[in-house]
């Protein structure tokens, strides 16, 4: 095992007991696509089935509608016009983000299919807070 590797043992994910617990108790679940291949390298149509598929499976295990969407690994170049137009084909009504950084300070910011976040990693907890 390497320095940073987990042991095999420790999980990484929840499973869908925990994420229907989740739900219950209030917690809002959104899509990350099926298998988070990054959208803006694939074909049109199969975007549009990496963001279908993630949709219908959280459906059919959650029982409810996913309509947020945070597109892999979030970088400008990773989604397109195309993606979003294709995301909200297939349902997704709610938020898109990505991670290209800066802040949501205005509406036009704040587009409902252009939601920024920021990283915080590797930032202390009163820089994170204040920042």
């Amino acid at each position: 095992m390497k320095g940073n590797d987990l042991p095999g043992t420790m999980r990484r994910f929840l499973d869908w007991n925990e994420a229907r617990e989740m739900v219950s108790g209030g917690m809002a679940i959104g899509s990350h696509t099926h298998s988070h291949h990054v959208l803006s390298q694939l074909r049109p149509d199969q975007q549009r089935q990496e963001l279908a598929q993630s949709r219908a499976l959280l459906r059919q295990q959650l029982g409810m509608e996913v309509d947020a969407l945070a597109y892999p690994v979030g970088a400008a170049s990773c989604f397109s016009d195309q993606t979003q137009q294709l995301a909200q084909e297939v349902g997704y009504r709610g938020r898109h983000f990505h991670f290209n950084g800066g802040t949501n300070l205005s509406k036009k910011d704040a587009a409902p299919n252009n939601i920024r976040r920021v990283g915080v990693g590797g930032e202390s907890w009163p820089r994170f807070r204040f920042g």
